[in-house]
Order: C-alpha cells, then sequence, then structure tokens
C-alpha cells in the first residue's frame, strides 16, 4: 500500500486521493506499507531511487543497511513492534530512503509510532516543510516509543524484585489479599511455583530488553550515516534536532544496559532462592533420616533372633526395646534442635 504525505495548509497529511503512476511533485513523504512489487517498481520510477526488497532489509550487513543510491541515502534500522497489542514483541526492519525533495519509507510491519506520527504534524506543523525534518521527525517518534517500552521494562522489573525480595510484613500484609496461596508467609518469599513463574518473567524481560537495545543500536549507526552524509546541507535547526536525537540514543541505551544487569542480578537471586529451598527440603529429609536410623538400628539388633540373646526371652525384653528406641530418636531430635538445626 502506497500512502503519499504532502503538506496541506501548513500541516503535513495524506493525500486523499493519489495514484502511483503519478505522485504530485510537492509529495514529501512516501509511505510504502507491504508493498508489492508494482508498487515498488512504480515508486522506483517516479523518484528515480532504488527500493530495497524484503530480503535487501532483512541483509544485517553495516554495508547493506547503510549506503546511497543515485544521490539517496538509503539506511535501515530495526524497529520493537507488537508489544502494545499482543504483548509479544518482535522486531521489524524499515528502510529509510532520503532523497533532497521527499523521504520514502518501506517497511512491512505497523509499528505504533508510524501510526501516531500524523498526531504529532498537527500538534507540531511547521516542522516538516523539508524530507530530513519529517526523517528526523519520524526517528523521534520512534526513539521516544523505545523510551516509552523502557520505562515499563523498569516497572515490571521493580515489581518482579518486590516479588523476590518480599520481606515478612509486605507478606503479612498481603496474606488476607492473597487467593491463590502462592505467598510463603512463614519465609515471607514466593513459593517455589511463584518463582518458576518469575524466571519466566525475567526470561521474556530479557528478550524484550535485547530487542530493544538491537534497535538503539541500529538507530544510533543510522543517525551518524545521516549526520556524515548530510554534511553541510543540515541547517541549524535539524542539527539542533540531531544532537538532541544522539544525546537520547546514548541515554537509553546505557538505561538498557542498565536494565541487563539487573536482571541479571535478579535471575541469579532467583535461582538462589529456589536453591535454598531445594537445600531446605533436602535439610528436612536428611534430618529425619538421622532421626529413623539409631531406631532402625535398634529394631535390626533385636530383630536377628539368635539363639543366645538375653533378651530374647526376657519378660521386659519387648518393652525394653520399644523405650531404647524411642531414646535414640528422642536424643537425637533434641541435640539437633540444640544446635539450631530445626
Amino acid at each position: 500500500m502506497i500512502t503519499a504525505f504532502a503538506v496541506q495548509e501548513g500541516v503535513l497529511g495524506p493525500l486523499a486521493s493519489l495514484s502511483p503512476e503519478a505522485l504530485p511533485n510537492d509529495v514529501l513523504w512516501v509511505d510504502l506499507h507491504n508493498p508489492t512489487r508494482d508498487e515498488e517498481i512504480a515508486v522506483e520510477r517516479l523518484l528515480g531511487v532504488g527500493v530495497p526488497t524484503r530480503e535487501e532489509m532483512a541483509e544485517i550487513e553495516e554495508s547493506s543497511r547503510l549506503y546511497e543510491d543515485r544521490g539517496a541515502m538509503v539506511m535501515t534500522a530495526v524497529v520493537v513492534t507488537g508489544i502494545a497489542e499482543h504483548r509479544r514483541p518482535s522486531t521489524a526492519e524499515v528502510t529509510f530512503v532520503l532523497t533532497p525533495k521527499t523521504l520514502v519509507t518501506v517497511r512491512y510491519a505497523d509499528p505504533l509510532p508510524f501510526r501516531t506520527f500524523a498526531a504529532k504534524c498537527r500538534r507540531d506543523p511547521g516542522a516538516h516543510d523539508r524530507s530530513e525534518l519529517v526523517f528526523l521527525s519520524l526517528v523521534e517518534n520512534i526513539v521516544n516509543r523505545l523510551a516509552d517500552i523502557l520505562e515499563g521494562t523498569d516497572a515490571q522489573l521493580d515489581a518482579l524484585s518486590e516479588r523476590v525480595f518480599e520481606s515478612d510484613g509486605a507478606a503479612d500484609e498481603k496474606a488476607g489479599a492473597s487467593k491463590t496461596g502462592s505467598i510463603n508467609h512463614t519465609s515471607g518469599r514466593p513459593a517455589r511455583a511463584d518463582l518458576q513463574a518469575v524466571v519466566k518473567s525475567l526470561g521474556r524481560t530479557n528478550s524484550l530488553v535485547g530487542k530493544l537495545r538491537e534497535s538503539l543500536l541500529s538507530i544510533g549507526r543510522m543517525l551518524a550515516y545521516f549526520r556524515q552524509g548530510m554534511g553541510d546541507r543540515l541547517k541549524d535547526g535539524a542539527r539542533a534536532r540531531l544532537r538532541t536525537l544522539d544525546r537520547d540514543v546514548a541515554s537509553l541505551t546505557e538505561y538498557d544496559t542498565q536494565l541487563s544487569s539487573e536482571i541479571g542480578f535478579l535471575l541469579e537471586a532467583t535461582f538462589g532462592l529456589i536453591g535454598i529451598e531445594q537445600n531446605n527440603i533436602i535439610k528436612v529429609f536428611s534430618i529425619a533420616a538421622v532421626l529413623f536410623l539409631p531406631p532402625t538400628l535398634v529394631g535390626t539388633v533385636y530383630g536377628m533372633n539368635f539363639e543366645h540373646m538375653p533378651e530374647l526371652h526376657w519378660l521386659f525384653g519387648y518393652p525394653f526395646a520399644l523405650v531404647l528406641m524411642v531414646a535414640s530418636a528422642v536424643a537425637p531430635y533434641y541435640w539437633f534442635k540444640q544446635r539450631g538445626w530445626l
């Protein structure tokens, strides 16, 4: 699908009627969303610019993503999509073909920044009168969306951190509100099944953070190539916006790295808590085995039925064996308790 945007009454907006065979001269932005091969050829013929195919956009070499073609800069960036709709983040390549008069975007996904760009143009009508300004504004929209996702991810990690390191008092306050019984009120930590859910949540969050990092790195490289390619043609207003974008991308990249470190710490802490709980279970079985070992030994000795056993024909032999077995179990129990092992 081809959508052309031009400045109408001072505002950049889509053209109501459009023929792929005759694009108006005042078109600033041509958006190709899931284009057919015929649509790609039509845009190439009308603008004199080669449009990369989907297979070419998926190539990861920098020379395939950032290059110049007949005076136009062809730049491909990775954009995160699918979060708001399905909570299953994925990445998609978006190619920007920038000519002195027109910006062409090629995409096979529908990220939120593209859907909200028209509203941004209405709020700031005077900032989209040149193709490079439309490009910078689109990238700003993408970077702002990445910042929102990072903020939401940070909030999710804070919630997971509270679940992992919940104090006894907080667990007691939630005792009445808990319906699933997943909180262990004795230790103040989530139960084992809850910790398993935490590990899964951390895995999904780590996957999202990795996709955000890939997107930020590709945008950073694209902006550096854009600055180099524009050179002196970049005017003061666009140059200031580009510097702001560079700072935003750098700060978001550092923020993403910090979130990755936090995810790693929470993952190690969760595995540590799971190991502690497993050790506690093994400890209970070990103590139980030690407690029952002396009575078993006594019962085994008096169950051998040898002929010359003094207690075998003794009147109080059976009660004596029972008392001896109970005493051999009680004595280790109190010893363990005094040592603080129970």
